[in-house]
């Protein structure tokens, strides 16, 4: 594709790209029927002073999703049309100004009064349940208004150059914008784990190089959109001179061809709407003075890695506060707790109490006051029996259920915790165990493609709290001895379930099971396989190591 330095192709061509990262369509329509189902629950439960008030405000925000779906239409249509590139330029900013107007409404906190009114609401109102899917949605909205505002100083500051450190860079912003993306996009199949993130100062325009990380993002979580569960990892080494980001993801792969098409030239944006992401991703890296490649084997994965000039031995300075920060997102609507938000974690103990609290005995061992039974919770909890029957009564389109566990080194149980899926609530782990949801095993129980029931472990997301949570000591950490304990905690968790009453043949798939199990070879290339198989493993200590 020509290199559009200035001028009108190139306005036209960055705004195509603005448009394209967006992909705004789906979580406006997720904001506008939550607030439909609000107003809904408050007319069934006859609460009508606030629902006076709260169909104003969702009368007010079907003014604007109009006006955005309306815009969008117009842009497409000229796009599609061949317009002169003033035409597609015009429609092109009318429709960026829509999206912004709209997020301004979502985002001003004195719009909506939806927690305010959801007081009012008992707990099992659908809008109550899913809450934490519209506080998701509005995160990445607050996204989306970050970007668009970044992307108007832009135009306003043509041509800045900052030196940024990438580390930092690439772990803020995926906390704040990319993980609301792939939670949502991926209905929470897919797992991004930030890796090793060297610290080292790049510099060039740092909201293109944003825009750039969020393609190869997208591109992965596309990848992994028929996938049961998928990983999706992200690093930034220095490699002599330059620093490597590699985006890589264990989806459906790339034959060579498709893998030369996203690298080779367009001679054209005329006419386009689609394939723009890697057009800008090639310009961005360009623009940096950096390098692009694709290594992929069809189903088996991708990474994608970009090597960067870097700065040794500067030290970045920090942003200038700009417009966009006139919105900052509130604590309770950043879903995904980082090492920069640091809660004080409970105990050990805490937890299994937590895990008892939630999730009801079978009746036969309730107290005779009707009380749960605490004490002797690995004697009490049938884990198994209870995941299958929550499964089985789930009241979803597509039943299943969620469910965190730990089993201690001398097999005791440490924690379980489950959820059977409900209608119109999307649930998460971090709904189970908000302190620990990276630090325990987490699963799903529901149904395959052929309607049979399948059970979907995982690994834990966080080394450090995973650490923390089983309280080894500092001087004994370290990559090693995370992989020999997530190993041996795989099996006994299998072992437990089937012990306490799920069928040994259930059907397993082991998220990175090539990370943690590199033999047997069995596990490999053959998912699902019975969960009697991973039970029969032998530990690390049946094995003298």
């Amino acid at each position: 594709m020509p290199d559009y330095a200035q001028g009108i192709k190139k306005e036209v061509a960055e705004i195509k790209f603005l448009i394209h990262d967006l992909r705004v369509e789906r979580f406006v329509n997720e904001i506008l029927h939550y607030h439909v189902t609000l107003n809904t629950d408050l007319e069934i439960y006859n609460i009508g002073q606030a629902q006076v008030l709260h169909l104003a405000d969702v009368q007010e925000l079907k003014a604007k999703l109009g006006a955005l779906r309306r815009s969008y239409q117009d842009y497409s249509n000229a796009v599609k049309s061949f317009s002169p590139d003033r035409t597609v330029l015009l429609f092109g900013r009318r429709h960026v100004d829509s999206i912004r107007e709209a997020c301004e409404l979502i985002l001003n906190p004195l719009w909506g009064r939806s927690d305010k009114v959801l007081s009012f609401l008992p707990d099992d109102a659908r809008s109550v349940r899913s809450r934490r899917h519209y506080r998701n949605c509005v995160g990445w909205l607050y996204g989306v208004y970050r970007r668009i505002e970044a992307f108007l100083d832009e135009l306003d500051h043509p041509g800045v150059r900052e030196e940024f450190d990438i580390a930092e860079d690439i772990r803020n912003f995926t906390r704040d914008v990319v993980l609301g993306y792939v939670a949502e996009k991926s209905e929470a199949r897919v797992e991004l784990r930030l890796d090793r993130l060297d610290p080292a100062v790049i510099a060039g325009d740092r909201q293109r190089f944003r825009r750039m990380y969020f393609n190869l993002v997208m591109n992965s979580v596309d990848a992994l959109s028929g996938r049961k569960v998928g990983v999706l990892n992200v690093s930034a080494a220095i490699e002599g001179d330059r620093v490597a980001l590699r985006v890589r993801d264990d989806g459906v792969g790339m034959s060579p061809e498709k893998i030369q098409r996203l690298l080779a030239d367009r001679q054209t944006l005329d006419g386009e709407l689609h394939s723009l992401g890697f057009v800008f991703v090639r310009q961005t890296v360009a623009q940096f003075g950096g390098e692009l490649s694709i290594e992929s084997t069809l189903d088996k994965g991708t990474t994608m890695t970009v090597l960067l000039p870097y700065l040794p031995g500067r030290i970045a300075e920090p942003p200038e506060r700009s417009r966009r920060d006139k919105y900052r997102l509130p604590q309770k609507y950043r879903s995904f707790p980082s090492e920069l938000d640091p809660v004080e974690a409970p105990s050990a103990s805490a937890m299994i109490a937590d895990a008892a609290a939630k999730t009801p005995p079978p009746a036969e061992e309730a107290r005779s006051d009707g009380a749960p039974a605490t004490a002797g919770l690995d004697q009490k909890r049938q884990c198994g029996k209870l995941l299958f029957e929550a499964y089985r009564n789930s009241r979803a389109q597509f039943p299943g259920c969620i469910f965190a566990m730990a089993v201690t080194e001398d097999d005791r149980l440490e924690m379980f915790t489950l959820k059977p899926y409900e209608r119109d609530w999307n649930i998460s782990h971090e709904d189970l165990s908000p302190m620990h949801f990276q630090a325990a095993h987490r699963g799903r129980l529901e149904e395959d493609e052929l309607k049979q029931p399948i059970v979907i472990l995982k690994p834990p997301q966080s080394i450090l709290e995973y650490f923390d949570f089983k309280g080894v000591p500092e001087t004994d950490r370290g990559p090693e001895r995370f992989t020999r304990m997530v190993r041996d905690e795989c099996i006994r968790i299998a072992r437990k379930l089937i012990a306490t009453g799920l069928d040994p043949q259930i059907p397993l798939h082991l998220a990175s099971a090539r990370q943690f199990f590199a033999a047997p070879p069995e596990f490999h290339g053959i998912e699902p396989f019975p969960l009697d198989l991973l039970a029969r493993q032998r530990l690390s200590a049946e094995d003298g190591t």
